[in-house]
């Protein structure tokens, strides 16, 4: 009996209600997640979502009366303990890496259109210890990087140092 009523009241939110209920309660897990631990922070948003799916009122007035999700997590959380930011660490890892791709490819192109307008030639140069060539002559046109294992340590000592800093690694060692 108690799904039929699930059911009957959760059926009443249409799907683009059902989607602002989804976005505010990601917004408010990012925010709950330097706060609580996993099992807490999702036991928190699985009765929120229950609560604003069953509630009778217009889900604006709803949202507005919980306030902005930093607010309300703020509210659930302890002040004394802040917890890393690991998803938060992951996606500056991931921007990090993606800009520093775009940074060396286009050192990389810039040195390929420099040799290809002064053509035959070729060019040898070094982008953070990564060895990186360009050519250009009547049958080819080309680039290419060697340096050992520079090609792979220099992008993984840029993510994790921004893994690190963007989770807020520090927060894990301070203790009260």
């Amino acid at each position: 009996m108690t799904d039929a009523i699930r059911t009957t009241s959760s059926s009443r939110r249409s799907i683009r209600d059902r989607m602002r209920i989804e976005s505010y309660l990601i917004r408010l897990e990012w925010h709950l997640e330097g706060i609580l631990r996993g099992a807490d922070r999702k036991a928190t948003i699985t009765s929120l979502r229950q609560e604003l799916l069953t509630d009778p009122r217009e889900l604006a007035s709803a949202l507005a009366d919980l306030g902005p999700a930093s607010v309300l997590a703020a509210r659930y959380g302890d002040e004394g303990e802040r917890r890393p930011l690991w998803s938060m660490g992951v996606v500056i890892g991931a921007i990090a890496l993606l800009a520093y791709w775009a940074v060396f490819l286009s050192f990389t192109g810039g040195m390929l259109a420099a040799v290809d307008s002064a053509a035959p030639a070729e060019a040898h140069s070094t982008f953070l210890f990564v060895g990186v060539e360009a050519f250009s002559n009547a049958e080819s046109i080309g680039i290419g990087w060697v340096s050992g294992w520079a090609w792979l340590v220099v992008p993984a000592t840029i993510v994790l140092a921004a893994f690190l800093l963007g989770a807020r690694i520090w927060r894990a060692f301070r203790r009260q």
